[in-house]
C-alpha cells in the first residue's frame, strides 16, 4: 500500500495552517471577484458607461489583478489539503456527505456573489468540485492493485467524475478534479506531487507558487479544535453571502 509522503522538516507548515493561508488568499481573490468585477467593472462594461480600452488602463482593473493572482493560490492548496482529508478521514461517506451539504448552502450564495443571480445552472461553487475529486480518489483506492498503483477501472470512474464536473460546470471544471487525482496518484513523493501540481497548474499565473507552501508541509494537523474545524467549512458559504450583499446591495 502506498504511503503519502513526508514533508522534510518537521518544523514547516502545519494542515491548520494552509487551511489558514488558502481561506485568506481565497477571501482577497473572492473580493475582486465579486466587489470589484461582478459589482463595479462588469456592469460599467454592460452598459457602455466604460470601455475595453479603457478598463485596461484602469487603475481599479489593476487591483482587480493583484487581488486575482494572490487568490490564485487558494484553490491548489485545497485540492491538496482534500488529498490530506481523504487519506485520513475514518469515513469517507461521511466526508463526502459533508462536502456535498456545504456545497448546497453555498450555492446562492455563490451564484449571488459572482453572477449576481440567485440561480446560475451553468455555474456550481468548488465544494461540488472537492466532492467530486473525493469520489475519484475513492474510486481509484477501491479498485487500485495489490501493489497499491492505479487500475483502469478507477481511473475511468474517476475519469467520470472529471467528466461530471465539466457538464455541471462545477469550479475549476474537470481539471479540478483531475489535479486532486494526480496529487493523490503523486502522494508518495512530495517533490513529484509538487512539480506535477505546478505543471497542471501552469494555466494559472501564480498557481503554481502555491507548491512551494504545499513543500513544506510537515505532515502534521495542527491545532484544530472541532469548533475551528467546522468554523473552515462555514468560512466558505459565509464569506461569499457576505460579499454577495455588498455586491448587489451597496454597489
Amino acid at each position: 500500500m502506498t504511503e503519502t509522503a513526508k514533508a522534510p522538516v518537521r518544523c514547516g507548515l502545519s494542515g491548520t495552517a494552509l487551511k489558514c493561508i488558502a481561506c485568506i488568499t481565497m477571501l482577497i481573490d473572492h473580493i475582486g471577484a465579486s466587489c470589484i468585477e461582478a459589482g463595479i467593472l462588469m456592469p460599467r462594461l454592460a452598459s457602455g458607461t466604460l470601455s475595453s480600452e479603457a478598463l485596461a488602463s484602469s487603475q481599479l482593473f489593476l487591483f482587480d489583478r493583484v487581488l486575482r493572482y494572490i487568490g490564485r493560490l487558494a484553490f491548489p492548496i485545497f485540492c491538496f489539503l482534500a488529498v490530506e482529508g481523504f487519506l485520513h478521514t475514518h469515513d469517507v461517506k461521511k466526508y463526502v456527505r459533508r462536502l456535498l451539504l456545504f456545497g448546497l448552502v453555498s450555492e446562492v450564495p455563490f451564484d449571488l456573489a459572482f453572477f449576481r443571480t440567485p440561480f446560475s445552472p451553468a455555474n456550481q461553487n468548488v465544494y461540488w468540485t472537492l466532492a467530486l475529486g473525493v469520489l475519484a480518489m475513492a474510486a481509484i483506492k477501491h479498485f487500485e492493485k495489490p501493489d497499491g498503483s492505479a487500475s483502469w477501472q478507477g481511473l475511468l470512474c474517476a475519469g467520470g467524475c472529471a467528466v461530471l464536473a465539466f457538464v455541471c460546470g462545477t469550479d475549476y471544471h474537470a481539471i479540478g478534479v483531475i489535479i486532486i487525482c494526480a496529487l493523490y496518484l503523486t502522494r508518495a513523493d512530495r517533490k513529484r506531487q509538487c512539480i506535477v501540481g505546478a505543471v497542471l497548474f501552469a494555466f494559472e499565473f501564480t498557481a503554481p507558487l502555491a507548491f512551494v507552501l504545499i513543500w513544506f508541509y510537515n505532515g502534521q494537523r495542527g491545532r484544530c479544535s472541532k469548533a475551528v474545524q467546522t468554523a473552515f467549512y462555514w468560512f466558505y458559504p459565509v464569506h461569499i453571502a457576505v460579499l454577495a450583499m455588498i455586491t448587489n446591495l451597496m454597489l
